[in-house]
């Protein structure tokens, strides 16, 4: 369901635009656009309309689509063609006709597929033949990925998208905003299509081409974000698509149950019809059938739908033989869309013609497939056979063991050749995307000519309309856009703002930005307008401007302003940051108010709230007047280093005096901006100054890359990940140096959810002189917990066990796909969400040991999550909490 979107073009020069213009004339009469072919009607025999039925020149690489009314149009010089018509669920059907000088109209009416369940004899007793027909399509999922060693196709990208309605609240919040300034307008149909190129290559390059693309987007959104759609090369052959779960998945039988519901036979080749069915539902399972051929277990079609706590989704694909390899020619996918007070719908269609493809024979074989659960007695007899790569697929039979062993053999080789010739086998997606500079300009010849599928009268319709409108328009965009530069307004001042500079350049959206972080709303640049009890209310806003290059660059430099009311003080800080490539260096220095654990394990907001109405001041914060300089590299995918010093002048702040909460409590005073710790008696420090050096080591022993466009980037998810850091502190009042280790890693436990685990150990070879030096860990001690740190305790007080000695802290969270409440489907789907977690410290100086372990939900009214917490201090019980997190 995800789509590239592309911006425009920028304004060319006068002799640029001459040329331009005379190729684009050029290249147009070079076009000789067929007046001959064939066109139709597709129904089924009730006489219904097939949408998007797919239409095969036999022999040849040519081929297109119905549109959504089933009508249908393929250009074909004179000549005698064998035509396919198919539909999923129908019987492929073969016409032959003759073009001479005009289209040939042929309409074609579709019969259901016949199921047969002759064939297939079985009991309560017996294993459903479902089960090891799939077994057989997953052993051999891996073979039909790389049996085609490289394609290039022509493809036709359709998308559509309506608004249908939107929430009276987001109407209140965001007034009619949508459509004045996005031009979009509830219940219109708005069209993207796009001609597109691919070519890809094993085991992972993509080239994809735009060649032409329109919409009846209004033109603030095409000039804002592009006309461009990408193809989805969705492949059930993968384990894992995006998060959901293949049915061709290895691990498929631990997600799904299957049925088998017949068999049809289509050109030629017998074809098993199999239902899917989630063992528990979840927003990573698919439901409906797919269709796999007999003998070679590859898919014929499927038709599934999924879901999660946003929509609805459905996913049709249809496949068609080239070089005796079935592959995908079709793909139709809906949603509809309810979340955030929007509804909406839309629909996304592909199709592919002109398939040019190298088969490689190495993987493109056909063993007779044993499987070992039902076919003991052959399994047995060819256990001990000793299996030669070079040679085992051209035996009549092998087991699904030895058919992945050989599958192994032959991946290593590949391998190993691919080292030999240093080639990068550690890029898992090589991507790259292209956009052809006429790709806008094209003229309705050439779109008749490629798109070969008729508009419907209401995507004509959407056109007409959007043209009138943007005609109407035209005149007040062409003179916002001739000042090339954003308009301030003043809500702004309360809202925030980004300002676009210039016209966004392909692919990598605008070159330039300025924006603006409103006092009133805080965001992740700033704090916004909070309170104290040693600043009172204070007010933060911030600039930042930023400066792309593309993939290879980007400058920003900034900065943020921060007025106390209370001290009647105003401090800031400067801050830049240079990228490039795999090498970035940033620059900061300023006065500034920072928490004791700079980490803010307390929000400002929160800490406003207890403050004010409960007269609870948490948060602990002090003064630094500092510079600071970092560099951090890219040393390889798997290995990244850092290094920065700062010096700073840090002055110890104090409440101002008088302060009172909204709420007097007349048995509780605020407490000191000093916090109390159980290791140090006095935590009081005095103003002074200090350096400090930071040095930084991540190593990701078993990460991939992706590239996009030629640029490289990690992916390590899932894999281990391990941090060496290293502190050292120079002052008069002594030097200090903190030394840590950390171990992180997500593991998938399948049906049972993800695991995630993070282990930090360290200790103080110099002991600080100061408190604001030592180990602070992320506790809590309110309600509300802070979400986004994985490394947080849920009951620990913030500074108590703060530790200038040895520490241990871990901390464990399971997130279930079914667990108790959702066990019920209803409240799954819903987006309802279930785990269990620990977090455990341990400091060397007192011997101490807490552990807490406890339970959640989250997603309930798809914001709020809660959980119910216990902790333990040197094996005792302690406590019980409640904490509320925010889930978005």
């Amino acid at each position: 369901m995800k789509s590239i979107l592309n911006p425009n073009h920028s304004p060319m020069k006068l002799i640029l635009s001459v040329i331009t213009t005379l190729l684009l004339c050029s290249l147009l009469s070079s076009f000789s656009f067929a007046d001959t072919g064939i066109k139709g009607s597709i129904k089924n025999m009730k006489g219904e309309s097939l949408s998007f039925a797919s239409i095969i020149i036999k022999g040849q690489n040519k081929g297109t689509m119905a549109n959504e009314d089933g009508l249908y149009e393929l250009a074909l010089p004179s000549g005698t063609y064998t035509v396919v018509f198919q539909y999923l669920s129908h019987k492929s059907l073969e016409k032959i006709v003759n073009v001479q000088n005009d289209y040939v109209t042929l309409n074609v009416n579709l019969e259901e597929q016949s199921i047969s369940l002759n064939e297939v004899k079985f009991s309560a007793k017996t294993e459903d033949p479902a089960y090891t027909i799939m077994r057989k399509a997953i052993s051999m999922a891996r073979f039909h990925i790389l049996e085609v060693s490289n394609y290039n196709a022509r493809t036709y990208v359709k998308g559509t998208g309506k608004v249908n309605s939107v929430s009276k609240l987001l109407k209140a919040v965001a007034g009619n905003k949508m459509e004045k300034e996005l031009g979009i307008k509830i219940g219109q149909t708005y069209i993207l299509e796009s001609i597109n190129d691919i070519n890809f290559s094993q085991p992972n390059t993509v080239k994809e081409k735009i060649v032409s693309s329109r919409s009846n987007f209004p033109k603030q959104i095409q000039q804002s974000s592009g006309n461009i759609i990408t193809f989805a090369r969705t492949n059930f052959y993968v384990p894992n698509m995006g998060g959901l779960v293949s049915p061709l998945s290895p691990s498929a039988l631990a997600y799904y149950k299957f049925s088998f519901e017949g068999m049809f036979e289509d050109r030629g080749v017998q074809v098993n019809k199999i239902k899917v069915t989630p063992k528990s539902w979840g927003p990573d399972v698919f439901s409906g059938t797919i269709n796999i051929i007999e003998d070679t277990w590859a898919i014929h079609s499927l038709d599934l739908k999924f879901n999660d706590d946003n929509g609805n989704y459905t996913l049709k694909q249809l496949y068609s033989p080239f070089k005796d390899v079935w592959m995908p020619v079709y793909m139709d996918s809906g949603f509809s869309f309810d979340a955030f007070g929007i509804v909406a719908e839309g629909r996304y269609v592909t199709n592919v013609r002109n398939y040019n493809l190298t088969v490689n024979p190495k993987y493109h074989q056909q063993p007779v497939v044993i499987d070992e659960k039902i076919d003991k007695a052959e399994a047995k007899e060819l256990k001990g056979q000793k299996v030669d790569k070079n040679l085992a697929l051209k035996q009549q039979s092998m087991t699904r063991k030895q058919l992945k062993k050989v599958l192994k053999d032959l991946e290593k080789e590949d391998k190993a050749e691919k080292k030999a010739q240093n080639q990068d086998v550690n890029v898992i997606r090589d991507y790259s995307l292209d956009i052809d500079s006429l790709s806008t300009k094209r003229s309705n010849d050439f779109w008749n000519t490629e798109r070969q599928v008729p508009l419907t009268e209401y995507e004509v319709v959407g056109y007409k309309q959007a043209d009138s409108l943007n005609k109407v328009n035209e005149g007040q965009i062409k003179k916002d856009s001739i000042k090339n530069l954003p308009k301030f307004k003043l809500s702004h001042i309360w809202s925030g703002h980004t300002y676009n500079y210039g016209p966004r350049t392909p692919l990598y959206g605008y070159q330039k930005t300025l924006s603006f972080s409103s006092p009133a709303m805080a965001n992740s640049n700033v704090d916004g307008s909070y309170y104290n009890t040693v600043e009172g209310f204070y007010l933060e806003t911030g600039l930042k401007y930023i400066k792309r290059n593309k993939l290879l660059s980007r400058l920003e430099i900034g900065t943020d302003l921060r007025y106390s009311f209370g001290r009647n003080k105003l401090t800031g800080l400067l801050f830049g940051t240079f990228v490039h490539k795999y090498t970035q260096l940033s620059v900061k220095g300023g006065q500034f108010v920072y928490q004791y654990n700079q980490n803010q394990p307390i929000t400002p907001f929160v800490n406003s709230i207890y403050s004010l109405l409960f007269e609870q001041n948490y948060m602990k914060v002090y003064e630094k007047a500092f510079g600071q300089i970092e560099l951090r590299h890219q040393i390889s995918p798997k290995l990244t280093g850092s290094l920065s010093f700062e010096t700073a002048q840090r002055h110890i702040l104090e409440n101002i005096a008088n302060t009172k909460p909204i709420f007097d409590n007349k048995n509780r005073e605020f407490s000191s901006n000093l916090p109390t710790n159980s290791e140090l008696s006095d935590v009081s420090w005095t103003n002074h100054s200090i350096q400090i050096l930071n040095a930084g080591l991540s190593i990701r022993p078993f990460a991939k890359t992706s590239k996009f466009n030629g640029r490289e980037f990690i992916s390590n998810y899932r894999n281990p990940n391990f941090r060496i850091r290293s502190k050292w502190g120079f002052s008069k009042a002594g030097d200090f140096n903190n030394t840590e280790i950390e171990y992180e890693q997500v593991f998938d436990l399948k049906r049972l959810g993800d695991l995630r685990l993070m282990v930090t150990a360290g200790d103080f070879l110099k002991k600080p002189s100061y408190f604001l030096d030592y180990k602070h860990f992320n506790g809590n001690q309110v309600l509300f917990r802070r979400e986004g740190l994985f490394n947080s305790f849920r009951n620990l007080d913030y500074y108590n066990y703060s530790t200038n000695g040895s520490y241990i802290e871990a901390h464990a969270q399971q997130d279930f796909r079914s667990l108790l409440l959702t066990k019920i489907n209803l409240l799954r789907l819903y987006g309802l969400k279930e785990s269990v977690f620990a977090n455990y410290l341990y400091t060397g100086n007192k011997n101490f040991n807490y552990l807490e372990v406890g339970y959640g939900v989250s997603g309930i009214g798809k914001i709020f999550g809660l959980e119910v917490v216990s902790n333990f201090i040197n094996g005792k019980y302690d406590a019980t909490a409640l904490r509320v997190k925010f889930s978005r």
